[in-house]
């Protein structure tokens, strides 16, 4: 499978090319005004984010959010997209959603919880994955995603109900219940 994976500046650029292993990868670093072209790829990956220190409601230089081109890009893509982490934020972000910094970082391994649609999708009433937030989204527009899976600090994976979007706030690439191969074959 062709995949284009947007980084975003991820810290954990490693485990996400070795999860994506067998595929071939056309790695793009986003930055404002970087043209991102899915038309040669199956398979849309948004990175998480951190490695620049920009987070989601920060501005560019030219008064735009720094995220806007990604958000645009999102909402015209033809192909499926998977977002991660920062992928998760400008996905609920390009959809209207608000999200919001919290008032400490998460890390490392945390339970989750299904909710009855990620129960059908996942055959799992909870789950165990590797997060690296300090952000969250609480609430998204319910008539265009669902809601398959949350935790105390909020969402967890969102998908769209009528394009082949899928989101999760954690890191898939670097293992826990749910890793990303499985997401990979699962999700469309």
């Amino acid at each position: 499978m062709k995949i284009l994976v947007v980084n975003n500046h991820t810290q954990h650029l490693q485990y996400l090319t070795a999860a994506l292993a067998g595929h071939e990868l056309d790695i793009v670093v986003y930055e404002p005004g970087v043209i991102l072209d899915e038309s040669g790829a199956d398979l849309v990956v948004l990175s998480g984010g951190g490695g620049e220190g920009l987070e989601i409601n920060d501005s560019h230089q030219s008064g735009k959010l720094w995220y806007q081109d990604e958000m645009e890009f999102i909402m015209r893509c033809s192909k499926p997209i998977i977002g991660i982490c920062m992928g998760f934020e400008v996905i609920a972000r390009a959809y209207g959603s608000k999200v919001e910094e919290m008032s400490s970082l998460i890390m490392g391994f945390r339970k989750l919880t299904t909710t009855k649609g990620g129960k059908t999708a996942f055959s799992k009433e909870s789950l165990r994955q590797y997060e690296a937030h300090q952000w969250h989204v609480e609430d998204i527009n319910t008539k265009e995603f669902d809601v398959l899976a949350h935790s105390a600090s909020g969402l967890e994976i969102i998908k769209h109900k009528r394009r082949p979007v899928l989101a999760t706030q954690f890191h898939p690439e670097k293992g826990g219940t749910l890793k990303l191969k499985h997401l990979l074959s699962s999700a469309f």
